[in-house]
């Protein structure tokens, strides 16, 4: 419960501030909700802002709502899809030991 209250806490004053110096509505629902409204509104901010600490809120609020995907996560295909993908004669024949390939 209170990480959701700090996140609450960083939307409300992100809003606030992109309100106060640069004069730009942020819809704090969409933001929350929709990633590509979420990535948008954030790079545009982003590139607006000459405030350090809105800048770190950006920072923060893009970890938060656009986690990374690990590049050799996505390149590499699940272990089920390679183990299946192999043809049936590669298969290893264990029954006369470590030298029957």
């Amino acid at each position: 419960m209170n990480k959701q209250m700090e996140m609450a806490q960083l939307l409300a004053r992100f809003k606030l501030q992109a309100k106060r110096t640069l004069g730009e509505s942020v819809d704090l629902e969409r933001l929350t909700r929709d990633p590509a409204y979420a990535r948008q509104r954030l790079n545009e901010i982003e590139d607006l802002a000459d405030d350090e600490d809105l800048l770190i809120m950006v920072l923060r609020l893009r970890d938060y709502l656009l986690p990374v995907v690990p590049e050799q996560a996505a390149n590499n295909p699940p272990i089920s899809e390679v183990a299946t993908s192999r043809q049936v004669g590669e298969m290893r024949n264990y029954l006369k030991g470590a030298r029957s390939w």
